[in-house]
């Protein structure tokens, strides 16, 4: 009993001075992006417009008002703005923080029931320290709301896996509905769970019921596609001038976002077990990937200046003014995400739909920040005890990545001030 009150105070205190970190980062408007403040007030100021005269500033909304963001957030922000100040606003978004914990941590009760709570509850503790979640809690956004109903979706997945009844495979669905309505993009899991349901559940019935459930739901999201000109929104919203077959270039994506995917999970990765993995891989595997790479690099093409690009990319640029380094990190993190996905379908099939997730030119560290601490931990067949528990070292190494991302992220705006991740 006295073990266990003491854990109930560690935790207590643990989160009660992480959430004074967030609102002592409010107080310093904290941007850790360095374009979340400019993202959030943009937004808002359309959100006042719709206040002003909604039918016109919804009817300009994606076509004048240049934004890929769905209008439902923003919606509501404007009921919001006409009871409290941006700056209240802002303090009361910083409570977004608690539900964010509380529904990863149920979801990793679920999935890790035979780990130690306190195990769980320091994994949990990484929202409140990500970079990105904090600055689109601290700048509101339509991003944090939308991963958070995406996080809710998982722990309703989580929990009725093996049930997947009508009435629990429609919670699932219209939690994943609600984030995509939110932030559009989250709408690529559907074929994750939509695969899943389709496998998992003992009557078909179930499965088209909950087919034309979820297209029924989806036909205001798709009037309101059609009624815009969505392909000249989404190419000026995306601050720079590209062609169609450079914004979907795939050698772009699967370069970068398999290096943030390398760079999110450096707070938990087993280094050691990952070498001993990748020294004992067949060397017909290794000169596939390294065929599959190098054609990736030959296709690559993403500028350096200030479109994102991850950490790595970043660092080859600024470092070495050329991609050689980002190169030789793409294929670690290919062989990685590899050596890690074990042969495992579910694995393979979860790193398509993170490419999916980002379908425009520009690809920065917010999109996938905590996205992928969280998916990892959650959806992907992960080993957490190989790749975090048995590690003597574990805290040290959870705490101190987490501390040189911030280094990181100071370190370019005192050096860099126009680079973005």
């Amino acid at each position: 009993m006295n073990k266990f009150i003491r854990e109930k105070y560690v935790v207590f205190f643990l989160f009660l001075g992480l959430y004074l970190s967030l609102l002592i980062g409010l107080h310093l408007n904290e941007d850790n992006l360095g374009g979340a403040a400019h993202d959030s007030i943009y937004h808002f100021k359309i959100s006042e417009k719709l206040n002003e005269n909604f039918l016109k500033t919804f009817n300009e909304f994606g076509n004048l008002e240049k934004t890929r963001n769905s209008p439902v957030f923003w919606i509501f922000l404007s009921f919001l703005s006409n009871f409290f100040s941006y700056q209240t606003i802002q303090f009361l978004n910083t409570f977004l923080i608690f539900p964010f914990t509380y529904y990863f941590y149920k979801c990793l009760k679920i999935k890790y029931k035979k780990i130690n709570s306190i195990y769980l509850i320091i994994l949990s503790s990484y929202l409140f320290l990500s970079p990105s979640l904090r600055s689109l809690i601290i700048w509101p956004y339509s991003l944090s709301w939308g991963l958070l109903f995406f996080i809710i979706s998982i722990y309703y997945f989580l929990r009725y896996q093996n049930d997947l009844n009508l009435s629990n495979s429609l919670k699932i669905i219209s939690s994943l509905v609600v984030a995509s309505y939110i932030y559009p993009s989250f709408s690529v899991f559907y074929l994750f769970y939509i695969y899943k349901i389709f496998n998992g559940s003992s009557n078909k019935t179930t499965f088209f019921i909950t087919l034309i459930i979820s297209l029924i739901m989806s036909l205001p999201c798709l009037y309101y596609i059609f009624t815009r000109d969505v392909i000249s929104s989404f190419q000026d919203s995306q601050g720079v001038g590209v062609s169609f077959s450079k914004s979907f270039n795939l050698s772009n994506k699967i370069l970068i976002i398999s290096t943030i995917c390398f760079y999110a999970l450096l707070p938990i990765i087993n280094f050691q077990e990952l070498i001993k993995k990748i020294l004992t891989t067949e060397k017909k595997k290794i000169l596939v990937i390294i065929i599959f790479c190098l054609i990736n690099f030959y296709f690559f093409n993403f500028p350096h200046s200030v479109w994102g690009g991850g950490f790595f990319h970043k660092l080859s640029n600024v470092v070495f003014n050329n991609n050689y380094l980002f190169f030789l990190f793409s294929f670690i993190s290919i062989l990685f995400l590899l050596t890690i996905a074990n042969k495992n379908f579910d694995n393979y099939f979860l790193f398509i739909i993170l490419i999916l997730y980002n379908p425009q030119f520009t690809i920065y560290i917010k999109y996938f920040d905590p996205l992928i601490f969280v998916t990892f931990l959650t959806l992907f067949n992960f080993n957490l005890k190989e790749n975090f528990l048995e590690k003597s070292y574990k805290f040290y190494q959870f705490y101190g990545f987490i501390f040189l991302y911030y280094v990181a992220i100071y370190s370019k705006k005192m050096y860099f001030l126009d680079l973005k991740f």
